[in-house]
């Protein structure tokens, strides 16, 4: 019996002794430095922040972009659409060789799914439209619907929020005011970068 109980006492030792052998080298070959953004957050990456609280950067913000591409973003933030407890944003956009890319948010605060409908590429990419100060209009030449989830119905569930993308071959000063038509919302006017 004695001899039973020394086993068993062996193996809780040696059990315990590669847990801590275990957690001090996770904690060692971890960078404790990487980003952290839990699943299911509104935190999108280019928002994380490490543990200091210094915005984490990705792998495209680590280097300088190729030359000529003078990449500029901007914090837009403009509601597009507002119904009981579902709202579209336009959050941001991005200038990068002569392409503007629109960010936008849809946000879901009712206690019931958001069903949206993707339309096929040819038709997803035919239904928004910037319509620039010079009367010009744009269609996007790729958005994340197109891309993603071509002829799918996407679901935001309820409390939660998802981010898409719409790409345009142009690249609007931050003065100039354009519109905006995305989709079957309300178009939004005099959208500028600066």
């Amino acid at each position: 019996m004695e001899r039973r109980y020394g086993v068993l006492t062996a193996v809780v030792v040696a059990t315990a002794s590669l847990a801590i052998i275990g957690s001090l080298a996770g904690y060692y070959l971890a960078d404790p430095r990487s980003p952290s953004v839990e699943a299911g957050s509104d935190q999108s990456p280019e928002n994380a922040t490490d543990r200091s609280g210094t915005p984490a950067r990705d792998a495209d913000d680590a280097s300088p972009p190729p030359a000529g591409t003078d990449r500029q973003t901007y914090r837009l933030d403009r509601q597009i659409y507002q119904q009981s407890s579902f709202s579209l944003t336009l959050t941001g956009a991005e200038t990068s060789a002569g392409t503007l890319r629109l960010t936008f948010r849809y946000r879901n605060d009712s206690l019931l799914p958001w069903p949206l409908s993707c339309p096929s590429r040819e038709d997803d990419l035919n239904s928004s439209a910037l319509t620039l100060a010079d009367g010009r209009t744009v269609r996007p030449t790729d958005t994340w619907c197109a891309a993603e989830r071509a002829g799918e119905t996407v679901t935001v569930a309820p409390g939660q929020s998802t981010d898409t993308w719409g790409v345009f071959p142009v690249s609007p000063s931050p003065t100039e005011p354009f519109s905006l038509s995305w989709y079957d919302f309300p178009a939004i006017e005099d959208v500028r970068l600066g």
